[in-house]
């Protein structure tokens, strides 16, 4: 008793597994393996510390405004927003192999048949016309996850991209964050100098009556006179670097370069409180580019497994049915169905080492993700490490500067009650004044080095970033 066709089929596919299974997957090398948290000596995990925009407790609607501009009108945002897209049409191409592929034909086939072939005269020897009509289908049976795998590796591929565009978002942020605070500095700085210029200006009249009167030499002109130049050269100067800030501003949000030049800014306000930081297991999750990179190690990881399954038999299903005749008339009879049926099977017995080069290629890859990773990794822990001895160090530079602002507006104030009693000339007063403008400008560099900070550590630490909130779900 002859078998039952199911059963030839599953010997044959079993003889063809094992036959494929003897293929060998070429030299096997160790993979580069991830850095963990206890190599990288991380402590353990902490609340997240860092609110998803963070930018909104300087409480500057003008900034707010700009991120958000920003936001939507860079274009290397849009290159990001396009990247995206097309890494999900990949998902979908990956796994439109999964399922069954459906086509409708319609042809018309006009031949001249031979005379001497299968067909005898009156056909043979003469042209005719075939018309057809089938719906045809065709199912690739995926026994040993190739396509599966590389649906994930899609996918995986698809998430590193999404994270490189959150990644890309929080540095223009930060660029958005650092122009405006460079702009605000800077006109700080200009009152203070407009200031600095009226008092350079009445030491000048002073000195210059006191040289009319004969109490002084005529070249004592020339120190107050070389002081109102500098101070002139400084004015210039601070004009240019707001000119570049604000043409640095509309790059970053998409504007011609002229576009911000009315800009309204805040006043130069001094960095919001921040939770004491520590570099904890919680980095390796909340910074958008170390996220990315593991989602390509994985992703990679998943390209070996269908690489891997390229050795295996590769078993198909095709078949169609449908209408043919030579006449039109004759198309839609019975007697013009057509049927057929077309399982295969597929076994690379040898390829003269393709399927092992692809596969110690895949490999590489894969060893090239995960160095890109731990490289990721390293480098995101030295700017978060220097992002906090940085913004601890401005925050005391600060302080010592309000402290050094308090004291040198006190001997200013005592200057001036030392002058109402008679014990001080004028331009000891003016002297006082212009040392107590000099320390507010130290003041207003600190302030602005220490926003800087502020905004460098936020964004060091991940911008609030979360993994569930912002990873791409599987198509």
């Amino acid at each position: 008793m002859n078998k039952p066709n199911w059963q030839q089929t599953a010997g044959l596919l079993m003889l063809t597994a094992i036959l494929g299974g003897c293929a060998s997957f070429g030299d096997e090398t160790t993979p580069a393996r991830p850095l963990t948290a206890s190599q990288l000596q991380l402590g353990a995990p902490t609340t997240r510390q860092i609110a998803p925009r963070w930018w909104q407790q300087l409480n500057d609607p003008a900034l707010n405004q700009l991120i958000d501009t920003a936001l939507q009108q860079s274009p290397s945002l849009k290159v990001a927003d396009a990247r995206l897209r097309e890494a999900r049409s990949a998902v979908g191409m990956a796994q439109s192999k999964e399922g069954p592929q459906v086509e409708a034909n319609a042809t018309l086939d006009r031949e001249r048949y031979s005379l001497y072939g299968l067909l005898p005269s009156p056909i043979g020897g003469n042209y005719y016309n075939v018309y057809t009509m089938s719906l045809g289908a065709s199912w690739e049976i995926d026994f040993w996850g190739k396509h599966r795998a590389a649906v994930k590796a899609a996918v995986g591929n698809q998430q590193a991209i999404a994270l490189e565009g959150q990644q890309a978002r929080l540095v223009i942020t930060q660029a958005v964050i650092a122009q405006y605070t460079s702009l605000q500095r800077i006109q700080e700085q200009a009152r203070l100098l407009q200031a600095r210029q009226q008092l350079a200006q009445s030491q000048l009249a002073l000195t210059q009556a006191r040289v009319n009167s004969g109490l002084l030499p005529g070249d004592s002109l020339r120190q107050v006179e070389i002081q109102l130049k500098r101070l002139s050269q400084q004015s210039s100067a601070l004009a240019d670097d707001a000119a570049h800030a604000r043409h640095a501003l509309a790059a970053l949000t998409g504007q011609a370069a002229n576009a911000l030049d009315g800009l309204q800014v805040g006043k130069l306000s001094p960095a919001p409180a921040m939770p004491d930081a520590a570099l904890t297991l919680d980095i390796l999750s909340q910074r958008p580019d170390i996220v990315a990179q593991r989602s390509r190690v994985e992703a990679m990881n998943e390209s070996i497994k269908a690489a891997k399954a390229e050795f295996y038999p590769n078993v198909s299903l095709s078949a169609f049915v449908g209408q043919s005749a030579l006449e039109t008339t004759d198309l839609l009879k019975t007697g013009a169905k057509v049927v057929g049926i077309s399982p295969a099977i597929h076994l690379p017995i040898f390829t003269s080492g393709a399927l092992q080069a692809n596969l110690a290629a895949t490999r590489a890859r894969y060893d090239i993700a995960v160095e890109n990773y731990n490289q990721t990794v390293l480098d995101a822990l030295r700017d978060a490490a220097d992002s906090l001895s940085t913004w601890q160090k401005t925050a005391s530079q600060l302080s010592d500067a309000h402290q050094a602002t308090q004291l040198s507006r006190k001997a200013s104030d005592s200057t001036v009650l030392r002058f109402k009693a008679g014990l001080v000339n004028k331009l000891a007063v003016l002297e006082a004044q212009e040392a107590d403008l000099n320390q507010q400008g130290g003041k207003i560099d600190a302030t602005a080095a220490n926003r800087l900070a502020w905004s460098a550590l936020n964004t060091a630490l991940g911008g609030g970033f979360a993994t569930s909130e912002t990873a791409p779900q599987a198509h």
